[in-house]
């Protein structure tokens, strides 16, 4: 199941896997709770020449994901033990900051998110600072 936010930066939520059929090894239930997952994935293109600092923000926490140089590629995995709204800042290096809207998470989840090549015109942002 794939859910998405078409704007000028595209995220993605790909819910990960269902539980296979047929008999365990171990007898355990399929939905037993050492299978469930307790992180989120977050794959970032960056088609800016600018290299990106990424924060995942929950409630009132601010986790920094790391840097995604200038039209590279970059993938984060945090901790994620319970269904919440994420956020994410995005900082240029020497340039603008914005924040995306929020969107539910689930752990498992797994987000996309393309910086694009005029950030300042992008449409997914709350707010944008200098």
């Amino acid at each position: 199941m794939i859910r998405s936010m078409m704007s000028s930066m595209l995220m993605c939520l790909a819910l990960v896997g269902c539980a296979s059929g047929g008999a365990r090894p171990n007898g355990d239930s399929p939905f037993s709770s050492t299978d469930r997952p307790d992180s989120i994935r977050i794959e970032v293109l960056n088609l800016n020449f600018q290299e990106a600092r990424l924060y995942a923000l929950r409630d009132s926490e601010r986790v920094s994901l790391g840097i995604v140089g200038g039209k590279q590629e970059g993938s984060f995995t945090i901790p994620w033990n319970l269904s919440q709204d994420l956020r994410i800042e995005i900082n240029l290096l020497a340039g603008p900051t914005c924040t995306t809207e929020s969107l539910p998470v689930q752990p498992g989840d797994i987000l996309e998110l393309q910086i694009n090549s005029v950030f300042s015109q992008s449409s997914f942002c709350r707010r944008f600072t200098d």
